[in-house]
């Protein structure tokens, strides 16, 4: 099968990571994937550059109107490159008045899978990244999922937030990791321990991503001063690194956490081995399907997660993780203490959501569904518009 896979992302960061990860993914299963989209390349370069100046500098109004009528020569590029390229199947990324290149494959009689992340324009995410023209923006994501074969969502609440835009068989198929890469056996913990002055015998917490403020680790900090005698290791650097910093003098904890700086993903194995319990402190838009919690668990680490139903869509409370109570330190706080306490639990969690990933929670398992998910429905797969 020949794969036109599009998206309208700058590709890089988490999305990027996905992207590649998936294509990755149908290649594995025997199929040839070729690539479309504003930023066609997954590596950083001047066009990245040009539209994320563009994003900062332009009015809002002004890029969502721009955003909106690029898409009458995306349609036309899209057309072209699918009458060219002939594929069998068109795979897009959702993203913000992007319809083009669905409508494209629609016209064409090409199947279509929309994949979304996120619902732009529902209160979850409008509270965080609001529209100017939200009734604009609102009838561009209800067409693209009403223009796609097949709709895939990455949570049941994100299912549900699609089937409010009209759109009632949606498939949830949440995401995955690389059981490969990251890999607890390949994977040398001490290394980093030793370069972070962690040794051996110091039972450490550890967080990985971009320090940002909605990432809860105001939250983990709290919780951490409750729970004495372990470290806290903090993979990654961001803008929230002055307050964090801040915070962790103003309780006591500052030489109980370790910051790391920026690490690059292909390095992150080594630095979540160095973990003996890995924690997603938030999750804000209760919608997303968080991958470095899936990473986490494919490197057999007793995770810690909020109680939330798109985190419930990954975890199985008990087996393969454990949940507390939303923005509650307490909560978190006693869920870590009660891992700390017990190393046979933190084990056989480790262990069960190491054998989830490997079976159900990989990226070329979400392949073989999405491919699934276009088989079984059945939809008109040409328009006269």
């Amino acid at each position: 099968m020949r794969i036109l896979y599009h998206h309208r992302t700058l590709g890089d960061g988490a999305e990027g990571i996905h992207i590649a990860a998936m294509m990755a993914a149908f290649r594995q299963l025997g199929h040839e994937v070729l690539l479309s989209g504003v930023t066609p390349s997954l590596s950083p370069g001047s066009s990245h550059r040009l539209i994320g100046g563009l994003r900062s500098l332009l009015p809002r109004v002004a890029f969502e109107l721009g955003a909106a009528g690029a898409g009458v020569l995306e349609y036309v590029t899209a057309r072209r490159t699918i009458e060219r390229v002939q594929p069998d199947l068109v795979y897009s990324r959702h993203a913000r008045f992007d319809v083009a290149t669905l409508a494209a494959a629609r016209r064409l009689g090409v199947p279509s899978v929309l994949e979304v992340n996120c619902v732009f324009t529902s209160p979850e995410y409008e509270q965080f990244e609001p529209h100017i023209m939200r009734q604009m923006a609102r009838s561009f994501e209800r067409r693209s999922s009403e223009l796609a074969t097949s709709v895939v969502a990455v949570s049941t609440p994100l299912a549900r937030a699609l089937k409010a835009l009209g759109r009632d068989d949606v498939v949830v198929i949440p995401n995955g990791a690389d059981p490969s890469h990251f890999d607890p056996r390949r994977c040398d913990g001490m290394v980093v321990r030793n370069r972070h002055g962690l040794d051996s015998t110091t039972l450490t917490i550890g967080w990985a991503g971009i320090l940002r403020e909605w990432h809860g680790l105001d939250l983990l900090l709290a919780a951490l001063a409750s729970v004495p005698d372990v470290r806290l290791l903090i993979v990654g650097d961001g803008p929230a690194r002055p307050a964090l910093e801040r915070q962790a003098r103003q309780i006591g904890v500052q030489d109980r956490v370790v910051i790391t700086g920026r690490v690059v993903h292909e390095d992150m194995p080594d630095y979540i081995a160095a973990m003996d319990i890995a924690v997603v402190a938030d999750e804000r838009t209760g919608v997303a399907s968080p991958m470095k919690l899936l990473e986490y668990m494919s490197m057999a680490r007793a995770v810690v997660a909020p109680r939330k139903e798109n985190i419930k869509d990954l975890i199985d409370e008990g087996v393969d993780g454990l949940l507390f109570e939303p923005g509650q330190a307490d909560s978190l706080a006693r869920t870590i203490d009660r891992l700390v306490a017990d190393p046979v639990l933190r084990a056989a969690i480790g262990a069960s959501a190491r054998r989830k990933v490997e079976r159900e929670r990989n990226w070329r398992r979400m392949a073989e569904q999405v491919l699934t998910s276009v088989s079984s429905v059945t939809r008109p797969l040409r328009t006269d518009g």
